[in-house]
């Protein structure tokens, strides 16, 4: 991506938009980025339910300081599960989202499915290495919510659960794609920001005060917020702004779970390209 200042505020028609795929942190270690949808030795047992979906639906974006590339309108939403059983004691029901609508790309719903195909790869991975299975079932179960739908891009955050069995407590996993519907890529932060502007401290800023604020100054770990692309690698979007999706242990202790932060598009606005695929949402 070229810098800010070699860009033109008037804006030319983009393509994609999608943030970093898995990795999470668990209890024991286990996160989604360890798995690398590796075979599992293990016989499982798969069903798809499909249910109309509740999630408001933003309405189509128009502005006149850019032509991007839209929809001609806004995709309808539905939501389907995948649920099963993995030999001998595991089960795990997760729900995704899928969109279907007029010039919507071939493959979008295959990327929001991704996540929880990949959770359950590793779950199955997990079960099959467990010494102490067998004893009481595990479960794995969750799903992804969508927190923008437009005639551009699609966001869903995802947060499972797995329970294992004979444990004292289980392990959460988050994730977060965004996915242009108009030609179905996905695209990482530098796709969206410039890439000479502090998009990264800003969100780190933000971030550090609102945990600050809502769990105290003793029990957040300063580590987990460092100005590191790593430490921010599930990026949702919302009309509010950017959403920050911490994994459990990251940030704090486990009692805080995996945490969520909204930091404003009046606070990182400004560094967003304006002919980037969420510049509509920036526009004035």
């Amino acid at each position: 991506m070229r810098s800010r200042s070699a860009r033109s505020i008037l804006t030319a028609a983009v393509v994609v938009l999608v943030w970093g795929l898995p990795g999470c942190a668990t209890d024991g270690g286990r996160g989604l980025s360890d798995a690398q949808d590796q075979a599992v030795v293990a016989s499982t047992t798969t069903s798809w339910r499909t249910a109309d979906s509740t999630a408001t639906l933003a309405p189509p974006a128009v502005s006149s300081a850019g032509s991007w590339i839209f929809l001609p309108a806004t995709p309808l939403l539905s939501v389907e599960r995948l649920t099963g059983t993995i030999e001998p004691d595991g089960t795990f029901d997760m729900a995704f989202p899928a969109v279907d609508g007029d010039g919507v790309a071939t493959g979008v719903d295959a990327l929001l499915r991704q996540p929880v195909e990949h959770a359950r790869a590793l779950f199955a991975a997990d079960l099959f290495e467990d010494e102490s299975s067998g004893v009481e079932p595990s479960h794995l179960f969750g799903g992804g919510i969508v927190s923008l739908l437009d005639t551009r891009v699609v966001s869903v955050e995802y947060d499972l659960t797995v329970e294992w069995g004979g444990a004292a407590s289980g392990d959460q996993w988050v994730d977060a794609v965004v996915v242009d519907l108009v030609d179905g890529s996905l695209v990482g932060p530098l796709d969206v920001f410039y890439d000479d502007s502090p998009w990264l401290e800003t969100l780190a800023r933000v971030a550090i005060v609102d945990l600050v604020e809502r769990f105290g100054e003793n029990v957040v770990w300063p580590d987990g917020l460092a100005v590191e692309e790593s430490n921010f690698e599930h990026l949702a979007l919302s009309a509010e702004g950017v959403v920050l999706l911490f994994d459990r242990y990251q940030v704090g202790p486990g009692v805080l779970g995996a945490p969520r932060v909204t930091v404003p598009w009046s606070e990182i606005g400004e560094f967003v390209d304006p002919n980037g695929p969420v510049g509509h949402l920036v526009a004035g």
